[in-house]
Parts: C-alpha cells; sequence; structure tokens
C-alpha cells in the first residue's frame, strides 16, 4: 500500500505552477490532502485551499466473489469572494467562499475483476479525460460533433 504523503500536481496555466497538496485527514477510510500553496489561495484562507478527497467502500459480500469495491475521487477548487476594501472602518472583511469547482469520479469494480482489469481502468478513465474531445466539452460546453 502506498504511503499517505504529498502530492505535487501542476496546474493548467501557460507557464505551469505546482502545487504541493498535503495530507491533512485520514478518518474512517476518507483521506483528505490540502493545496495550501500561496499560488492557490494568496490570502492562505482555509476555506479556500484546494482539496483532493478519496474514499473506499467494500461490499458486504465481496469476500464470495460477488461484491463490489467502489473507489471516490473528488477534487474541489474553492473560488473566494472578491471583497474589497470599502467598508467604513477601514478594514479588509473576512474572505469568503464565493463557489465551487469540482470533480467527481467513482471507480466500481467487481470483487471478481483481476489486477490487470483495475489497472487499465484506472490508468484509462482518467486519460480519457485528456482526450481533445472530452476536454473540449469540459471546457466549452460544447458537445462533439
Amino acid at each position: 500500500m502506498s504511503a499517505f504523503t504529498n502530492m505535487v500536481i501542476a496546474d493548467a496555466l501557460g507557464t505551469p505552477v505546482n502545487h504541493t497538496f498535503i495530507p491533512v485527514a485520514a478518518k474512517e477510510g476518507l483521506f483528505e490532502w490540502q493545496d495550501q500553496t500561496a499560488a492557490s489561495n494568496p490570502l492562505g484562507v482555509p476555506v479556500g485551499f484546494n482539496r483532493i478527497l478519496t474514499s473506499a467502500t467494500i461490499s458486504k459480500d465481496v469476500n464470495a466473489g460477488k461484491g463490489k469495491f467502489a473507489l471516490d475521487f473528488r477534487y474541489i477548487m474553492p473560488t473566494l469572494e472578491t471583497v474589497s476594501n470599502s467598508t467604513q472602518s477601514g478594514i479588509l472583511p473576512a474572505a469568503t467562499w464565493a463557489y465551487d469547482c469540482a470533480m467527481f469520479i467513482k471507480f466500481v469494480v467487481s470483487a471478481r475483476s483481476t489486477l490487470q482489469n483495475r489497472k487499465d481502468l484506472y490508468k484509462m478513465g482518467p486519460l480519457a479525460f485528456q482526450n481533445a474531445q472530452i476536454l473540449d466539452w469540459a471546457q466549452t460546453y460544447q458537445n462533439p460533433t
């Protein structure tokens, strides 16, 4: 089993910036990493940290070869509200959450699946998101034609 350690992931800028996601929580099968770098959250406010969360669910009858493993992956990218120093007191208001952009991926594999089945699924599924047609659809909301 791999260790619960930092992950470094490059963003999509013209000159990519690496973001280091550090492990912050491992509780009851849920693992969370946060990007606490200034590049993603210049204010350093926890509500603005990008997060990766993973969890696994195993059905009860998996040992009989009938069940399923469900592995959830979530990438959450919050955006903070733009605030200005326009209060009467002259004190900048606290940063607040505006909205999230998020990706949710769920892998479901049969207890009967082979190691090669799982390797192919975990490699090929995410790589499909890098296909030009899928990227265009995801970024411009235009269906493939």
